[in-house]
């Protein structure tokens, strides 16, 4: 049995126990009882989860963990993320051959599908926190192919995001999230790069590469914005283009759509 297991059937084995109590009359509140004595169990489970990981070799158990998807000759990869809350680091440089690879734990699971020339894959990336079922350092973390145009749309609702693409040919993200901060670097060297945000109150980090032009579109609440004009001047209300965007070879299309966002584009 697993110790995430132990540590569930622990928590259920203890409130039984409390609302026994409670219909014996020896206590009258369960949930104030509950909550330290879960606090004490929750601190145990983790030392010992320590000490475990002490004495298990590091290696043999993080390849345990770790899942790959082979491209199977595919000439497109479409991923699909769908993330509650926690955090997610995504980025390229996924061995040849291999579409999507990355950490695995009791929350997370995939499938794949052929379909012509397309790749897809549908990941669930429950919460990345929960002690025993999500990953050990508490991030999903992800790496996909550098060798194909890749597609990812991604739904997240508190989420701390981390993605990567300086390497990668993504063509499209579209991402639709609650409240939750996100890194994003762009690829190099992709020849159209589209990225569409809708976000509750998030805060927006965007780095897009010297040599890539972009047009960047806002529709913003009560947000704090911060362009890099000298690089994306303001050609209207809500709107920053590079002054070569149309003949430049590698562009990205940024289009926000948010409440109280904090955006930064440089």
């Amino acid at each position: 049995m697993g110790r995430g297991s132990l540590f569930w059937g622990s928590v259920l084995i203890l409130l039984g126990i409390l609302f026994a109590l409670q219909a014996a009359n020896v206590i009258q509140d369960v949930f104030g009882w509950f909550w330290p004595l879960f606090l004490i169990l929750l601190g145990v489970a983790i030392l010992v989860n320590r000490v475990d990981l002490s004495v298990t070799n590091e290696n043999s158990a993080l390849e345990h963990r770790r899942f790959s998807v082979d491209l199977n000759d595919a000439e497109r990869l479409m991923l699909e993320i769908d993330h509650g809350a926690g955090a997610i680091r995504i980025n390229g440089g996924a061995p040849p051959g291999t579409a999507l690879r990355g950490t695995q734990g009791a929350t997370m699971s995939y499938q794949s599908q052929r379909n012509g020339k397309t790749l897809a894959i549908e990941l669930d990336a429950g919460p990345s926190f929960l002690p025993f079922l999500g990953p050990e350092n508490g991030a999903w973390q992800f790496q996909i192919t550098n060798a194909v145009p890749v597609s990812i749309k991604m739904e997240c609702g508190m989420a701390s995001l981390d993605f990567d693409f300086t390497d990668t040919q993504l063509e499209f993200l579209g991402l639709e999230m609650g409240a939750a901060s996100l890194n994003l670097k762009l690829p190099a060297h992709a020849t159209r790069t589209l990225v569409d945000i809708e976000s509750g109150a998030a805060s927006l980090n965007i780095t897009i590469p010297q040599d890539v032009a972009a047009r960047i579109r806002l529709e913003q609440g009560a947000s704090s914005q911060n362009i890099d004009t000298a690089r994306f001047p303001q050609v209207g209300e809500g709107w920053y283009e590079s002054p070569d965007f149309e003949r430049a070879e590698h562009r990205a299309e940024i289009n926000l759509e948010g409440g109280a966002n904090n955006v930064i584009v440089r």
